[in-house]
């Protein structure tokens, strides 16, 4: 690993800690019944404890000329991330869940590590139907129809 991961730990432990402290702050009540701060704190702490995780284990690889294989990602990987995310947030109310998440994991799928076409609708497929039934059917939360709903007329 880079001397820069154990720079990035530190600032996101810093991080880590002023949000665990300012959930602590607003009371975190119990697990049975939680205040306003629980889930603030336990984010916090968790941040944290994976900030704590990289700083140790940078100092695990850091021989001279060897190289991670999450160094290999780059910028031009970073920016085709964001751009994708991005067009997703824009897009996600006019195409709707289904469509719009669809399409993001396709893209990423093949933007990202380039998978086969098989791997890439087979994977996209199943983690909208998981997310669809974990978050719309028991969860029982609303997403944005988009342009399936006037097409098809279902949902």
């Amino acid at each position: 690993m880079k001397k820069s991961d154990r720079y990035t730990s530190v600032f996101w432990g810093l991080f880590g800690l002023y949000i665990a402290f300012e959930g602590y702050q607003l009371k975190t009540g119990t697990l049975r019944n939680p205040k306003s701060g629980f889930f603030v704190f336990w984010l916090g702490i968790i941040l944290l404890g994976l900030s704590v995780f990289l700083f140790v284990r940078s100092f695990a690889y850091s021989k001279p000329g060897e190289v991670g294989k999450q160094e290999d990602l780059g910028w031009f990987k970073g920016i085709i991330l964001m751009s994708g995310l991005l067009v997703y947030a824009l897009a996600f109310k006019w195409l709707g869940f289904l469509l719009s998440t669809f399409l993001l994991l396709i893209f990423l799928f093949k933007a990202l590590h380039p998978q086969r076409w098989r791997v890439a609708l087979t994977l996209s497929v199943v983690a909208i139907v998981l997310s669809y039934i974990i978050f719309g059917v028991l969860l029982e939360l609303q997403f944005p129809e988009g342009v399936l709903k006037s097409v098809l007329g279902w949902f």
